[in-house]
Parts: structure tokens; sequence; C-alpha cells
């Protein structure tokens, strides 16, 4: 029963709603709210503020909030410790990446990975580079795919990759027939761009004040594939991370072009945890299988 009422509080703090976390669960509304209720009379304060806008914890609840979380984590290593002793690999996995490698590498591990392993569930949250640091960092996921910043000593890199940066474009655009560009010679173009929140997008902007240049960047957004979408509607041309457009370029969807290195270095994205988190079975298995499947080159 405490296992639930565990489960019950985190959905909430997670979705900021009882509707919202009844329906992830398929528990009923009312049930969820005795437990919420039961909980505050038991610790004798409030641990959600309620507002039309949904319900945020309190301090007292994202401290409640913390040590759940680290006992259902203890939970979940002693069920796959017991697991392995009857011979099984099974758990939940969690993991945090950027959108870029998800469809064309992450993916496809996971999907090989539980072909192997059907017992191993995965639970995933896609994000910027920085809130896949900061998931690691308050030890809510097994793993993380990033791109490579040096201010967060308490991330373990486990496996390197060199990322370069590649222009994407329609198929008929007057630029789609080169092997490699110069950025001045998208002046004359309009880009759709992720926004600044992305490596990406800053990388190209520290290129561009570097040598003097202003594109003109006509839409911008904060999702990869619907980025490429836009570009395919208009004709415009975006830059993306080599394997953000690996399915496009092997299926002929779009015109995929080198960008000269000098111009704009190639990033590392890296394959990381955080120090000291005590993995499970799984989480191991699945990490030495990404490391087997490059992205591009391991550096």
């Amino acid at each position: 029963m405490q296992i639930a009422m565990f489960k019950y509080f985190l959905a909430v703090a997670e979705t900021g709603s009882i509707r919202q976390a009844s329906l992830a669960l398929h528990v009923s509304a009312s049930a969820i709210s005795r437990q919420i209720q039961n909980l505050e009379h038991s610790f004798q304060t409030t641990l959600f503020d309620r507002s039309s806008d949904g319900m945020l914890l309190t301090e007292e609840g994202r401290i409640l909030a913390l040590h759940m979380q680290r006992t259902m984590r203890e939970m979940e290593l002693a069920r796959a410790k017991i697991d392995d002793i009857h011979g099984l690999t099974a758990g939940t996995v969690r993991y945090a990446t950027i959108e870029g490698v998800v469809r064309a590498w992450l993916f496809p591990a996971i999907a090989d990975f539980q072909r192997t392993y059907p017992l191993v569930e995965f639970k995933g949250r896609i994000s910027g580079a920085e809130a896949v640091y900061q998931a690691l960092e308050n030890d809510e996921v097994d793993f993380g795919i990033t791109m490579y910043d040096d201010l967060y000593p308490d991330i373990g890199i486990v496996e390197k990759f060199t990322t370069p940066f590649q222009a994407a474009m329609p198929l008929q655009h007057p630029l789609a027939q080169r092997k490699t560009l110069h950025l001045e010679e998208l002046l004359p173009y309009e880009l759709t761009m992720l926004d600044s929140t992305f490596h990406t997008r800053r990388a190209l902007d520290k290129s561009l004040l570097r040598m003097g240049l202003n594109v003109r960047i006509g839409f911008e957004l904060d999702h990869i594939e619907l980025i490429k979408v836009h570009v395919l509607q208009t004709g415009n041309i975006t830059i993306l991370p080599d394997y953000a457009v690996i399915h496009e370029k092997q299926h002929q969807k779009m015109a995929i072009v080198d960008i000269e290195e000098d111009e704009i270095p190639f990033a590392t994205t890296i394959l990381c945890v955080r120090r000291g988190r005590r993995l499970t079975r799984a989480a191991e298995e699945i990490i030495k299988k990404l490391r087997l499947r490059p992205i591009t080159l391991p550096l």
C-alpha cells in the first residue's frame, strides 16, 4: 500500500494534475486525491499548492518527493537483484536524451535490446542538453545522451562520438548538389533553425559572429523533426548534427551537404552517467550495447 501511495504522490508531482496522474496510472482520481490527503494529514503540512493551473509541490512537498524517489529507486534495485538471482534481466531503465540521436540510433538500439530482454522496460525523456545533465545530477535517470559540456564534474563519460554539422534542404534546392558549403553561401537563403537552447544553434551563432556573417533565420523551433518538416514545406535550409539527418540522407528525402569543418567545428556527443549511481544489470547491458553501436565514429 505504501508503494502505491508513493507512486500516486510522485505521479501528481510529475504531471501537476490528479486527473493526469489518474490517466497515467489507471487509478481513479478520487483514490489518488484521498492518498494525497492522507499524506498531508500524516506529515501535518501542505504538500501541494493547488490552483486553476494545476498542483505544484510546496517546499515540504519537494523534500518528500526527493526521499520518495530515492526509496522507489532502492526498490527497483532490490527487484533487479532478485531477478538476477533467478537468471533474469528485467526492470525499468530510465534515460534522458537530446532529440537528434533518437530516431536513427537510440530507438533502434532499444528495440534490438528488448528482443533479447523482453522483460526490460524503458522510460525516457527527450529534452535539451542542459536538461539531460540536470536529470543525471538529480539521479532521475540511469544514463544520458547529450552534447559535451565540461561544467558538470559529477557526470562520468562512458563514450564520446564526433559530431559534424550538416546542412539539410529539399532535393530541388539550388545548393542541393554541392558536396560542401561555406557559411557565406547561405546568405542569399532563408534558414529554419533550432532555437538558442540547443547546442547546434549556439555553435552556429558563435561561428557566424566570428566570421562577421548575418544569415536570415526566418523560423526557429525547439523540435528537430518539425524543423525538417518545415524545411521541406518552405524550401528553406537548416543545419543539424549529422545523426539527426541520417534517415533523410539514406532514403533520399532531403539533400544533405557537409559544412566546412573549420567554419563550424565538430561537436562531441556523449553517452554518460552520474558518477556513483548504482546501475541495474539491465541498465549496464543497454549501455554496453550503445557503446558498440556508434553514432558516427567513437573518438
